[in-house]
């Protein structure tokens, strides 16, 4: 989707207008970052503001640069501090959400130093952590390829909305790259399992799998794909504000928690009690047993426990 060029104001120099016909109402600011790699938008919605950071390399698929990191950076983080900005949505213009890295900031990666290298490789952390750790609710709005990068960006906002022909793949299938800094965000959103498949095959998603697999939300078809988020933002901004960055800092502090260190033991404990189950015992052709009032001892592991 093309800007379209719109008369200046007093108030906003004629180069920073940047109008999308959305069906949110009423835009009440139109500003374009330079250089045009990232463009924003605040749309009002009743009486609440929305954030829009749209990624504006629609003739390279909206490939992930430095520039376009930064920008996107330094985007949400300036929503973020807007106190009359309720919700971030962040989207791409043309045909493809984002389709990864920029091919040439991969080869100065590979060519540089490992200090380099690895201040790329943060600054690509950085990005998605703003979006998954922004106190305000972030929803992606993807529609064709969200590859790579463009996948991470999906996974580390609050809430995935796609259109139902996108593609989602983990790794960079133009170059081979196994996923590196998207992975905490995608083990979040799909599980390690799902991720054990996936980073190792690099099988495109259809937007149902992704939906499936808990990746996106819901997927509509694209030409309803606005209308969607009209009515998601809708019933977002009906909610709490103060309720809303309570509910995110409690789900990020237990998803954070550690989980127990070994299960096996509690596993072999409950299976040696479900043996004794009446159904389990009648699948296998055994009769029930008896159930003595005594308790009975065992030991599974070297630790003795009590059991009916």
């Amino acid at each position: 989707m093309r800007s379209k060029s719109a008369p200046p104001s007093s108030a906003v120099n004629a180069n920073a207008w940047a109008i999308c016909p959305h069906l949110l109402t009423d835009i009440t600011m139109n500003a374009r970052v330079p250089p045009s790699c990232v463009e924003l938008e605040t749309k009002k919605h009743g009486l609440s503001k929305v954030g829009w950071v749209w990624i504006n390399r629609p003739y390279d698929g909206n490939t992930i640069d430095r520039l376009t990191a930064q920008e996107i950076i330094r985007a949400v983080g300036a929503f973020a501090k807007d106190a009359q900005v309720r919700a971030i949505v962040l989207a791409a213009r043309g045909d493809s959400f984002s389709r990864g890295i920029e091919v040439q900031w991969l080869r100065s990666q590979a060519e540089a130093p490992i200090n380099g290298a690895l201040e790329d490789a943060r600054k690509l952390a950085q990005l998605l952590q703003v979006l998954a750790e922004c106190e305000k609710p972030t929803i992606a709005r993807v529609q064709g390829d969200a590859a790579g990068i463009g996948a991470g960006l999906a996974a580390a906002c609050d809430i995935c909305i796609a259109a139902d022909h996108a593609c989602f793949t983990m790794g960079d299938d133009r170059l081979g790259m196994a996923p590196s800094v998207i992975t905490p965000h995608l083990v979040r959103a799909i599980g390690a399992r799902q991720c054990q498949r996936y980073f190792q095959t690099n099988e495109p998603l259809t937007a149902a799998r992704a939906c499936a697999l808990g990746l996106a939300h819901e997927t509509v078809p694209a030409e309803l794909l606005d209308d969607k988020l009209t009515a998601l933002l809708a019933s977002l901004l009906l909610g709490d504000v103060h309720a809303q960055h309570s509910a995110n800092k409690l789900i990020r502090a237990i998803a954070a928690a550690p989980p127990a260190l070994d299960m096996t033991a509690d596993a072999v404990r409950i299976g040696a009690r479900m043996r004794a189950f009446p159904s389990v015992r009648e699948r296998l052709g055994l009769q029930a047993e008896r159930r003595s009032p005594a308790m009975h001892r065992i030991t599974l592991d070297s630790q003795r426990c009590e059991a009916d």
